[in-house]
């Protein structure tokens, strides 16, 4: 899967797929320079500790916006790309980003560095980076339950493409909120040293959430017909009319298969 995508031309879902499968990893490998025995012989200055951790924040902050992008074209998929979701949720985003770029602004000067840049003192002031992030989170989890919810409500709830983007939306909900508080947890802690213990688990945990989700959904979209002309591999009709209210459904069943079409437009990368 990963050399077919390859081959294929560049768009934006191909070039955050490449940005969160590989950054992170070339981050965790400059990141060995400091705060490990490797540091010692560098003799670092304060300053240049300073501009180590800078160089950390930005690279989370563009880490952690490139997946939260891959989960906002989900969302605009599941809701058709209507224009309040996309502004709502498009300023949402802008505001979660100007929290992290705030937090991490107002804490880095105030964070203590040891003798090979390890961090020995956190400002509270970077809780306002975790608490973005989180509410951005769950606020895109309440979407996706809602949008499936009215999916299940028109009979599409054992398509394959729909059952996929609740379970990855479910999952991947609950794995980053759970590492972004354990880590904000770490700054509360009295030895201020483990703060920066789960960075890089907070790095990979966010790559593996973000390629997976694309790679899911490309699966998927690969197996099942188009929603138009055929039925899903479980036999069920995209198109199943399943409420009393014969207009309304029709109107869900539209959308929703317009839904399917956008999300396999994301999934060819």
């Amino acid at each position: 899967m990963h050399l077919s995508l390859c081959r294929k031309p560049w768009s934006v879902t191909k070039f955050l797929y490449f940005h969160i499968r590989y950054v992170p990893a070339l981050v965790q490998i400059a990141i060995t320079f400091v705060g490990t025995e490797i540091a010692e012989t560098f003799n670092y200055t304060a300053h240049d500790c300073y501009i180590w951790q800078v160089f950390q924040g930005v690279a989370s902050v563009s880490i952690i916006a490139a997946v939260d992008i891959i989960l906002i074209l989900r969302v605009y998929a599941l809701y058709n790309g209507h224009w309040a979701i996309r502004l709502s949720v498009g300023c949402l985003f802008f505001m979660e980003v100007v929290c992290m770029i705030v937090g991490l602004t107002l804490a880095i000067p105030g964070i203590r560095f040891g003798s090979n840049c390890s961090t020995t003192g956190v400002p509270q002031s970077l809780l306002v980076y975790a608490a973005g992030s989180v509410l951005f989170q769950i606020i895109l989890f309440l979407l996706t339950v809602v949008r499936f919810g009215i999916a299940v409500r028109a009979g599409w709830g054992r398509i394959p493409l729909v059952e996929l983007i609740m379970r990855d939306g479910t999952w991947a909900f609950f794995v980053l909120v759970a590492i972004v508080i354990a880590e904000a947890g770490l700054f509360g802690l009295e030895n201020h040293a483990l703060a920066g213990v789960l960075y890089g688990w907070l790095l990979t945990t966010f790559s593996f959430v973000g390629y997976r989700v694309l790679l899911n959904l490309q699966k998927v979209v690969v197996r099942t017909p188009h929603p138009s002309t055929s039925r899903s591999s479980n036999g069920y009709r995209f198109s199943t009319v399943l409420s009393s209210d014969a207009e309304n459904n029709q109107t869900e069943s539209h959308e929703l298969s317009n839904t399917t079409n956008r999300a396999t437009s994301i999934a060819r990368i």
